[in-house]
Parts: C-alpha cells; structure tokens; sequence
C-alpha cells in the first residue's frame, strides 16, 4: 500500500519533488522479515521499488517532467542501492552471529562436561562494600566468617546450564534447576570460600572441588573450573563442573586396600619376627637354664665341685651373649625399613590430603579450611604417602573430636607456615580439646579416648615424624578445641631450584 501510494504521488504530481526516494521506507518495511527469507525479500522489494521508481519517470516524463526530474530518479535509484548493499550486508553478518549462536548452543548443549553459568556480580557489589568499609585482607574475612561465605553463596545466580549438567543433577528442565538451586549446595561445603577471593583477586583461572547434591543420589564431588580475569563479565561466567566422585572414591578405595594391606604385612612381619625370636632365643635359653642348674648342682654338693660350677657359670656367660646377639639381630632387622625420599611441596599436599578428606567431613558434618600463612613455596624432603597418611590421622581425629559440637562450628582448620628454615603444619578443630592429664600419654602406642579406636594413629604419626627429623606437638587452643603441630625441616630454595629457580616440585604443584 506504501509503495503504490508513493507510485502515484510520485507519478502523477505537477511538482518535482523526488518523492522516489521515499521508496527506501518500503525497502526498509519490506526487509524486516525474520528468518532465511530475509535476503531474498530484500532483493524483492530492492526491485519491486527501482521498477515503480522509473515507471514513474516514464509517466511524469510523458506530460512533460521538467529538466531536474532525471537527476532527481538517479539519486533516488542511488540511495535505493546504497540501501539495498547494506541491508544485505547486516543480513549476512546476522545470518554468521546466528550461525555462530546455533553452533555455540549445540557445542554448549552437547558437551560432555557440565556447564553452569554463573552471575557473580553481587559478590562484587558486597567485596567493594567491604573495602570501602575498611576491610582490606579479604582472605582472612572470610575465614574469620564463614556465615558470610553462606551468604555469599546463596546470592550467586546460575543464569544457563547445559543438558549435561541436567542429567548429572537429576533434573529435567532448567526451569526445575533454577528452582532447586538453593538445595543442590550443601552448608558445609567450604570449598566456595577460596572462590570468593578469587573473585577479589581477578584470577585468570579458579580452581577448586566441591559436592553438589542431585535430586537423586548421593553426593557427587566435582572440579569447578572458570575465569576470573580482569577482562571476564562476572555477569555470565561460565563454569566447568566435572564429576570425580567415581575417582575419589577409587583413590580413597586403594588408599583403603593400601593401608590394609600394610597392615596384613605388619601382621606377617610380626608373626615372622616372633616366630624367628622363639626359634633363636629357644636355645640359648635352654643352655642357661641348663648351665644355671649344673652350677647350683655342683655348689650343692658336698664339698661342693668348685671347678666343674666355675665351667657351668662360664657356659651361662656365653649363653646370655648368645641371647644377647639374638636381639641385637632382631634389632637391626627392624633398622633395614627404608622410607622412600622426595622433595615434597607442602601446599599441594595439603591440598590433595583435603581433597580425599572432603567426603569424610562432609558425612560429619564438618568442613575443612586451608589458611596458607605464606606466599613462599615451602618444600621439604620427606616420603609422600607417609606425610600424606600423618595428616589423614591428624585431619580424622579433629573431624571425629567434633562429635558434639553444634553443626556450624564444625571446622578443622589447617595452616601452613614458617618458622626459620622449618615447616608447620598446624591441624585445629573446634572439639573439646586434649586432656591435660593425658599429656604423656598421646602419643604412646594403644592409647586412645575413642571406644573403638586402636591407639596408633598419633603413635604411627609421631614415628613417621621423628624419621623425617621432624617434632609432633599438642596443646589446647586459646578459644577452645585441639591443635596438633607438625614441623618438618624444610629444603633450601637453592638445594632444589637449579640455576633458573625452578624445582620439580612446584612442577608437581602446577599438576596437582
């Protein structure tokens, strides 16, 4: 209707008014059509219009179409191509965006690692609060107020999730996700408190491990990984969640089968060496017994053979050598264990101890802090299954010493510092604390306060240490709850960084 109005405005006027140029509004109408058909209404109509543009020429040229009037149509066919050129031009770079946005979605939908997108923005907002407020160590805020870490947590917007992420969770639409967001983070999960002072610091790359909880299932624990970078939107941060629950509990399975068998090992080598100590000191044994009643036999006679009781007595004599050579044999037999040595760095050992200890707290109850109390990487020589199997014993008692203590304070906390050229590793719980009339006691073998415990745990810990040439300590805290202290002599940076500063073990560290 627009094109044939301006067909006869334009055709049938006196006046020369270039109204073909008003073909560009039918132009413009004709475009908006949404879809593939779109480039091919646009050259349509781009026709359509040039077409009706010069037939009107024609009929106002036919009754005498003064001079101007030709230039008038060039300039109007002008901005008809112009137009047209760039219609099709915006028709083509949408027609790439939604190729792109089709090709994302699918590649986003179809992935094997779940994704959630998250809107971190209020985090923001609340963090520069705090630094206008005064607060400048975010890191020990939030330890120092883990209800705040719950806040925080509850404020993050999950905005989109991929189909994968639906079938982990157990959820059929997102709409379903969105409305269970709130139960699929459990309370105690601690692990999104360093993600906040990643947020503070901008990292390029966070990464951490968590337990979601589905609709349906157990527990499931996961790697998130997302960038924070100085360039990141913190509205819409995509994060990639995959799911090592079935890992986890393999490693927590052999490190289980591990330990039992040492344990069987031990068992045999006891049996071993008791079955050896009987057959060895069976005879040297008999002698002296033999030798000691020769000699009384031979006092008790009248007289009394002095010669024949001195003979019996120097035959006791070497008995007792015999004996004495059994054990030292038995001795040094227990001196040939060797522990196998490595440089260790301390932080990434923490960091994989707690990672295998996340499942145990949880099922507690409790949560785990690490407080890194320095920027330094700290490395030390030591066997890594040992000093792992040291803080496994340490971070268990604090979670079962917590028993009784309400659900919110249940949190063993472990800080890394140093001390000269010392480690220390401090383990700390909210539980009621050492007994002080136990002190000499802790650390003994078979003693223990737990109805079902064995008493070896702290006894094996302070073995391991004392190889390590390192001290294992215990005392209360100022504000109530245990805290035992590991220290380890540390290795100089020199000793293991080359020429170049950089050591194996920070290479281990990148892959942990």
């Amino acid at each position: 209707m627009l094109a044939a109005f301006i067909f006869w405005f334009d055709a049938f006027t006196t006046d020369d008014l270039a109204v073909a140029s008003l073909y560009v509004l039918v132009l413009l109408i004709g475009s908006s059509v949404i879809g593939p058909a779109r480039r091919t209404a646009i050259l349509a109509w781009a026709t359509i219009c040039v077409a009706l543009a010069m037939l009107g020429y024609c009929i106002f040229e036919s009754y005498g179409a003064p001079p101007l009037a030709l230039a008038h149509l060039g300039i109007s066919l002008t901005v008809l191509l112009v137009t047209t050129f760039l219609l099709l031009r915006n028709q083509s770079i949408n027609s790439s965006k939604e190729r792109s946005d089709r090709r994302f979605r699918i590649v986003f939908d179809t992935l094997a690692i779940a994704i959630w997108e998250h809107d971190f923005t209020p985090i923001v907002a609340e963090l520069t609060r705090l630094r206008e407020s005064g607060v400048t160590d975010i890191r020990r805020y939030v330890a120092e107020h883990p209800k705040f870490v719950v806040q925080m947590r509850r404020s993050v917007r999950i905005t989109d999730v991929n189909a994968t992420a639906l079938t982990m969770m157990g959820v059929t639409s997102k709409q379903d996700f969105f409305s269970h967001l709130s139960g699929f983070l459990p309370e105690t999960d601690d692990s999104f408190a360093e993600c906040i002072v990643a947020i503070d610091e901008r990292r390029a790359l966070f990464q951490t491990e968590a337990i979601v909880l589905p609709l349906n299932g157990a527990p499931r624990q996961v790697i998130v990984a997302f960038g924070l970078g100085p360039d990141a939107s913190l509205d819409r941060v995509p994060g990639s969640i995959l799911d090592v629950s079935h890992r986890r509990a393999l490693e927590i399975q052999i490190l289980r089968t591990r330990e039992e068998l040492a344990d069987s090992h031990r068992t045999s080598a006891v049996a071993a060496m008791s079955a050896s100590i009987a057959h060895e000191l069976n005879q040297p044994m008999s002698a002296i017994q033999s030798y000691a009643d020769a000699a009384s036999r031979w006092l008790t006679r009248s007289p009394a053979n002095l010669n024949e009781a001195r003979d019996a007595l120097a035959g006791l004599t070497l008995g007792v050598q015999h004996a004495r050579m059994v054990m030292q044999r038995v001795r040094a037999l227990v001196g040939e264990s060797r522990i196998e040595l490595c440089e260790i760095e301390l932080e990434g050992l923490i960091a994989t101890t707690v990672a295998l200890m996340r499942r145990e707290a949880a099922e507690h109850g409790a949560r785990i802090l690490i407080i890194p109390a320095t920027e330094e990487t700290l490395t030390v020589n030591g066997d890594r299954i040992l000093l792992k199997q040291v803080l496994i014993n340490l971070i268990t008692n604090a979670i079962q010493a917590m028993v009784n203590t309400p659900p919110d304070r249940r949190i063993v906390t472990l800080t890394l510092d140093q001390k000269d050229d010392q480690a220390v590793v401090t383990v700390a719980d909210a539980g009621p604390g050492w007994d002080p009339a136990e002190a000499g006691k802790v650390f003994g073998s078979f003693f223990t306060t737990k109805r079902t415990g064995m008493g070896l745990g702290l006894s094996i810990a302070k073995m391991v240490v004392d190889r390590h040439d390192g001290s294992i300590s215990r005392r209360n805290g100022t504000g109530g709850g245990a805290i035992a202290e590991v220290t380890l002599p540390l290795i100089a940076l020199s000793a293991i960084g080359g020429a170049d500063g950089h050591s194996d073990g920070a290479q281990q560290r990148l892959a942990v």
